[in-house]
């Protein structure tokens, strides 16, 4: 088994243990207190998967002060489109803030997923200065993770409150 794949057995196992579903309220206020999100008309973020941290109380909030929030379809080939609530085909790009899933992250803005490649493939098709920032749990937040050429950054990674901006 590869680096990538032995850490992402051993974060799942935890993710597994801690039965950690609800919530993380204090991760949801510090979303919602991003510039980039109070600005946004447009915010693409994800479904969370059980373990996931879970933006959806935020995406909720942000749904009722009339941003547009658009949630992943999986391709075959596992690309992503999204689409809005009305199910409508929006692209990427029109995104202000991408919010990522992740299984791990670093402080570089290295994200660890879950090895389908789906974000690495939809991340480029971001506006350029729009902010993509990954969701993990406190102890997800790594010295470093296994990277290969194709692996995207994100500009930023909320690791339960803490906010880390990636620097280039």
């Amino acid at each position: 088994m590869s680096t990538k794949g032995a850490l992402r057995q051993s974060l799942l196992t935890a993710r597994r243990a801690a039965n950690a579903d609800t919530p993380d309220a204090s991760q949801c206020e510090a979303l919602l207190a991003l510039p980039e999100i109070a600005a946004a008309t447009v915010v693409a973020a994800y479904a969370a998967l059980p373990g996931e941290p879970d933006p959806g109380p935020a995406l909720a909030i942000l749904q009722r002060r009339g941003v547009c929030v658009l949630l992943p379809v999986t391709l075959p080939g596992r690309d992503l489109e999204f689409r809005d609530a009305a199910g409508t085909l929006v692209e990427l790009g029109a995104a202000d803030v991408v919010v990522v899933p992740a299984l791990a992250c670093d402080r570089r803005g290295q994200r660890l997923g879950r090895g389908g490649g789906s974000y690495d493939r939809a991340l480029p098709r971001r506006r350029d200065n729009a902010l993509a920032i990954a969701l993990v749990h406190v102890e997800e937040l790594l010295d470093a993770v296994p990277v290969e050429d194709h692996d995207v950054r994100v500009d930023a990674v909320l690791a339960g409150a803490e906010l880390v901006r990636v620097t280039s």
